[in-house]
């Protein structure tokens, strides 16, 4: 069956097919935004193959990319304390996956790269976190007090009614906010993710209510255990990607379309947007659409290690998941000096981070372009970033002489380029440690 623009759209084969029609505009020189330096490129290559030598022995021990990696920062296992501590207790590794499950949603819905303004002090050790980590600990923290269970006998889960009547007021003490010194840009927008998440449980029975009275986001589990197409084998559970996908988009990326603000994305496709670089037909044609879904591929990403290594399954189907067009992969590219904002759209970025920079609270140092997520200059950006971390992987995978099994797409990502954009912005803007481009109310 030929699939429907809108169901096209919605899956994962159109985001790199479009972002390669994005990249491939920029060979041919059509690009509105960016100019592309290919004498670049390879020093990309290089600084994530460098990288990768200098933090692993062997490019088999690099981890996979998942939100797991955040709670363990500072080298404390916390997810396997959690484990150890629900094993004493008697539940069975399918429970133990179902709360893991429930955690990783609720930190993956949360995930955003705090400003450097923002920090955590973690209540069990007393240390400090920022950033992503930092909003990891402080998830864990409030997942552990029962802050996302309605069952005060059952604190270590997170269900529907819990999450409908979660609080602002909740979500600012676990994340320790003060409005004059502590200031966590962006939360209001991300209890709405979270109340919209406890309708969704209500909603998708099918998906969410396998087991016990309450929905729960773990009990995705048992609706892909007992799927029709997931085949049971000695190992564990085969399971098809297309089986889970349907599920994470429904989480959150559609809705965050759907919000009057109309940034997140074009309402029914969910992270979608359109560029100019790739139109040639009118405008009423989806042709020029390019999709990212880099919330829903970030929820698969970050579930699918638990189900593998607690229960066993296997993911069928994970090479149709992209590279994250996030603004760490991004900032890679730029502050390499492969791709480059167009002078005009520099200057208008500059433009609006000066006006930005005289609400209150807004930083007024190291002074960057800022654009709002559906700004064009973004949308070109994140097709490029996707496009272009597919044929960094290749190259990097042939100077490390590896096929794909021996270092996956997820496991060069969070080995190198991520972290790779995250250095970088540290010696490019060491006080804020910003992206080269500033996204002004980014969900993504």
């Amino acid at each position: 069956m030929v699939p429907t623009p809108d169901d096209y759209l919605l899956s994962l084969r159109a985001v790199r097919e479009r972002c390669f029609r994005v990249q491939e505009a920029g060979i041919r020189n059509r690009l509105q935004h960016f100019d592309v330096d290919p004498s670049k490129l390879q020093d990309v290559v290089q600084f994530v193959v460098s990288l990768i030598k200098r933090d692993y022995d062997e490019p088999s021990a690099v981890p996979v990319h998942g939100i797991w990696r955040h709670f363990d920062v500072s080298g404390r296992p916390r997810i396997q304390h959690l484990l150890n501590s629900w094993s004493s207790l008697g539940f069975d590794a399918t429970e133990k996956t179902r709360r893991v499950l429930d955690l990783f949603v609720v930190a993956v819905l949360m995930d955003t790269d705090a400003d450097h303004v923002w920090s955590y002090r973690e209540n069990a050790t007393g240390r400090t976190y920022k950033r992503a980590e930092g909003v990891a600990v402080a998830v864990l923290e409030l997942f552990t007090a029962g802050a996302f269970s309605s069952d005060v006998n059952q604190p270590h889960r997170v269900d529907s009614e819990a999450l409908i009547n979660l609080s602002l007021d909740t979500l600012e003490q676990g994340f320790q906010v003060d409005h004059k010194r502590n200031v966590l840009i962006g939360l209001e927008d991300r209890l709405d993710i979270l109340r919209n998440l406890g309708k969704v449980l209500q909603e998708h029975a099918d998906y969410f209510q396998k087991t016990g009275p309450v929905p729960r986001p773990g009990n995705l589990m048992d609706y892909l255990l007992e799927h029709s197409s997931t085949i049971k084998t000695k190992k564990g559970a085969l399971i098809l990607l297309e089986t889970l996908w349907p599920v994470v988009q429904c989480m959150g990326e559609l809705f965050v379309a759907e919000r009057p603000s109309g940034k997140g994305g074009i309402p029914g496709y969910g992270d979608v947007f359109p560029c100019a670089a790739i139109q040639y037909n009118s405008s009423d044609s989806t042709d020029h659409y390019v999709p990212f879904h880099l919330m829903s591929q970030w929820l698969v990403y970050s579930l699918i290690e638990p189900m593998e290594r607690l229960l066993g399954a296997t993911i069928e189907g994970t090479e149709l998941l992209t590279p994250l067009a996030n603004f760490r992969n991004g900032g890679l590219l730029m502050d390499t000096g492969f791709i480059s904002l167009k002078p005009k759209e520099h200057e208008r970025g500059i433009e609006s981070y000066h006006k930005n920079s005289l609400l209150p609270g807004q930083p007024k140092i190291e002074v960057a372009p800022l654009f709002e997520m559906d700004d064009p200059v973004v949308v070109e950006w994140r097709a490029l970033t996707t496009a272009y971390l597919d044929i960094v992987a290749e190259r990097v995978r042939d100077a490390l002489r590896l096929n794909r099994n021996k270092l996956s797409l997820t496991r060069l990502m969070d080995g190198a380029t991520w972290s790779a954009g995250r250095e970088l912005a540290e010696i490019s803007r060491p006080n804020t440690q910003e992206p080269p481009i500033i996204v002004k109310g980014a969900i993504y």
